[in-house]
């Protein structure tokens, strides 16, 4: 049976029709519901094996990046949340829906203690929005979200994308192999926090964490802008470069792996239940 995604939507969230096409295109099944819908019958959420939070402006960011979101979400379905993650299942938080997620304290979620906040995510260090294409790598090794994915090419598109921490939280992250993308410059050093490469000035060049199941995936890059070949910000230079060597571009990007990653995981579902 194929598996299911639930996209949330409502309040300014406004890349919900992109992220259901990206699991649609990987071959997942996929709604899209309004988080007062959802709220008004919460057990749909037992019937998806895969929630998604995108990006957008939810409330106009007027309290702060996804706290207004995450506080709705908080006051009405978080048992619920609670019960949707601890099953085998898979989470994901896309800029805004990073901000909500790391709010509703679903990642890192030391000690599975899922709806305490311990990160932060602030307002960029150059205190602009910041919209471009950036390079990440993949740190963790643990998440069904990044199998075989060692970087990415994608675009940011945020006002508020640094990650903030305790010295404490940092070390629990790395020791946890909880960071699960740091920015880097395009031949794959540290980007050690230099803009533009660093677009945010985050802590430790973090782009997204996990929870310690890694199924629970917060990021502020958008993969569902960087889903298709055709979208990429090279894709001029790119396509010149196959034309010339008599070959063809793949149609997807690498921001459509993690969707890929999300079916694969499913698909494998019953090895995993019977190892």
């Amino acid at each position: 049976m194929t598996a299911k995604a639930l996209v949330v939507a409502g309040y300014g969230l406004n890349c919900e029709e992109e992220t259901a096409q990206a699991f649609s295109y990987a071959g997942l099944g996929v709604v899209i519901r309004h988080v007062n819908d959802l709220a008004d019958n919460p057990k749909e959420l037992e019937s998806v094996q895969i929630l998604a939070i995108p990006g957008g402006f939810s409330y106009g960011d007027d309290t702060g990046s996804g706290n207004a979101f995450a506080q709705k979400m908080r006051l009405t379905l978080m048992d619920h949340l609670k019960k949707f993650v601890e099953r085998d299942t898979l989470t994901l938080g896309i800029c805004n829906g990073c901000q909500i997620a790391i709010n509703l304290g679903l990642a890192p979620a030391f000690d599975k203690k899922y709806g305490e906040r311990v990160v932060a995510v602030s307002h960029n260090l150059t205190a602009r929005y910041q919209c471009r294409w950036v390079d990440v790598s993949v740190q963790s090794s643990t998440s069904p979200w990044l199998s075989g994915i060692t970087r990415l090419h994608v675009p940011v598109a945020h006002g508020e994308g640094r990650f903030m921490m305790d010295d404490g939280v940092l070390a629990t992250l790395r020791h946890q192999k909880q960071i699960a993308l740091r920015y880097v410059k395009p031949d794959g050093s540290a980007a050690n926090g230099e803009f533009p490469f660093s677009p945010n000035g985050s802590t430790d060049d973090i782009a997204g964490i996990t929870d310690e199941t890694g199924r629970v995936l917060a990021l502020m890059p958008h993969p569902e802008r960087g889903m298709f070949t055709s979208q990429r910000d090279d894709y001029a230079t790119l396509k010149d470069a196959a034309r010339r060597a008599g070959k063809s571009l793949p149609d997807t990007a690498d921001g459509m792996d993690i969707f890929k990653n999300a079916a694969h995981y499913f698909e494998t579902a019953k090895s995993r239940k019977s190892a």
